[in-house]
């Protein structure tokens, strides 16, 4: 079966199969967020397990951002943030 869409038709099917990745993508930015915030991971040696942090979330106190990288992250792998950052 086949279908004849006009131009605008097709313009808009795009433009709600745009809208609906934005939406999920800012779920999942958000879902990674608070993972790399709360859950304990055990990083550089150290004994006990603590959160990572997010390169996203500012410090209540100072406004400046937590973590500056994301090499312990543990969510680096499906974290849409497209702009991750990692030490040298």
């Amino acid at each position: 079966m086949q279908f004849i869409l006009t131009e605008q038709e097709l313009e808009e099917l795009k433009a709600k199969q745009r809208h609906d990745i934005k939406l999920s993508k800012d779920k999942l930015q958000k879902l990674c967020t608070r993972i790399a915030n709360e859950m304990p991971v055990k990083f550089w040696g150290r004994k006990d397990a603590e959160p990572w942090g997010c390169i996203l979330t500012p410090d209540p106190e100072s406004g400046e951002m937590e973590e500056w990288y994301c090499d312990e992250c543990p969510v680096q792998d499906i974290c849409p943030h497209e702009h991750k950052e990692w030490s040298k």
